[in-house]
């Protein structure tokens, strides 16, 4: 359950002549696990304990009522670092932004956030959080260094509200324009665009998604790169889930297209994340995940690059909010620079949402 809170704004000079108050909501996640795990390679293989801090994250929300169904809404989320009690890079390094909430016209916010097309297939994840999670296995495998499933800074985006299920979401990245400008005038400064529709109705989900990103020269802001400038990425994926009783089973294709400039060389490449979950009871839960990052080809030649995985897992659900888990997890890679041949890890977590 959240917790209420007051946060006390201190003005920022000494004589300031008040002090400030906003109700807020404090909320977060740890999850630990102890993972065992091999790293797979040909030669030399190594094996490993390890005290894991899977996402655990702690933020702050709060809102005011301006009237006539619009209110502001700020948050700030960062990540904590439960294995040995550190932050991210940065303070607030998850989704950390401004903006205004309309009932009847939407949402419109800015500042650092997860894409449309990240959020789109997310809750298909059925092993998030862990070491199983896709978007560290076979479908976080990324194609010339671009994995699509992000989260971006300087982003502004818009989410509409929910219309008989349907759900509409659009973000833009701005191209980190800053004054003065760059010592060389002609830098290009990266941009994206990504678009996701939704439907969440009863025991259908479904989601379609497509995200553009142009990569600037390095020094240009979270798009920018010494390497991939004026490189560009598209992406485009379908997914959905289907309740029946106990049984809940879900997928996800991915379609991915890398244009290396000015060859305009393209390599393009294809995922597939397949999901299921049957609830033994009110507190149990046996999953199993599928994922499979096809072979790229690079100007239409196989690069024989690919990878699986599988995972196997069973949650027992202790409360409301905290949950004990065990799950088996294997990836099988080829060719990928890198990745080591086969990594696997069981492990046994436990989560804790406040």
């Amino acid at each position: 359950m959240q917790k209420k809170i007051i946060v006390l704004a201190i003005a920022a000079a000494l004589t300031a002549p008040a002090m400030a108050f906003a109700d807020a909501t404090v909320y977060g996640l740890a999850a630990m696990s102890i993972d065992m795990a091999k790293d797979g390679a040909a030669t030399n293989s190594t094996s490993a304990n390890q005290l894991v801090s899977n996402n655990s994250r702690i933020g702050f929300k709060s809102s005011e009522d301006l009237g006539g169904g619009l209110s502001t809404i700020l948050q700030m989320e960062g990540t904590v670092g439960m294995d040995v009690g550190t932050t991210g890079t940065s303070l607030f390094n998850r989704n950390t932004f401004l903006g205004l909430k309309s009932n009847d016209m939407g949402t419109v916010l800015v500042g650092l956030h997860d894409t449309p097309y990240k959020i789109s297939t997310r809750k298909l994840d059925v092993f998030g959080d862990t070491v199983a999670a896709d978007n560290r296995s076979a479908m976080g495998v990324k194609i010339m260094g671009s994995n699509h499933d992000s989260r971006l800074g300087n982003v502004i985006a818009y989410i509409s509200p929910a219309m008989s299920g349907f759900t509409v979401a659009a973000a833009s990245v701005f191209g980190a324009e800053t004054l003065p400008q760059p010592a060389a005038p002609a830098d290009k400064k990266g941009s994206a665009m990504s678009l996701a529709g939704m439907y969440d109705n009863g025991p259908i989900y479904a989601a379609l998604a497509y995200q553009t990103i142009k990569f600037g020269d390095a020094g240009t802001g979270d798009l920018g790169s010494a390497t991939s400038v004026d490189d560009k990425a598209t992406a485009f994926k379908l997914g959905g889930s289907y309740k029946m009783d106990a049984f809940t089973v879900g997928a996800v294709y991915e379609s991915m297209t890398y244009t290396d400039n000015p060859a305009s060389t393209e390599t393009k490449g294809t995922n597939l994340y397949l999901a299921g979950k049957f609830n033994v009871s009110s507190s149990d839960a046996v999953k199993l995940a599928y994922g499979m990052r096809g072979a790229t080809k690079t100007a239409g030649n196989d690069n024989k690059d690919k990878a699986t995985l599988l995972a196997v897992g069973y949650d027992h659900a202790m409360s409301k909010a905290t949950t004990v888990y065990a799950l088996y997890s294997k990836l099988s890679v080829d060719n990928i620079a890198g990745t080591a041949a086969d990594p696997s890890a069981l492990s046994f977590g436990m989560k804790y949402a406040f």
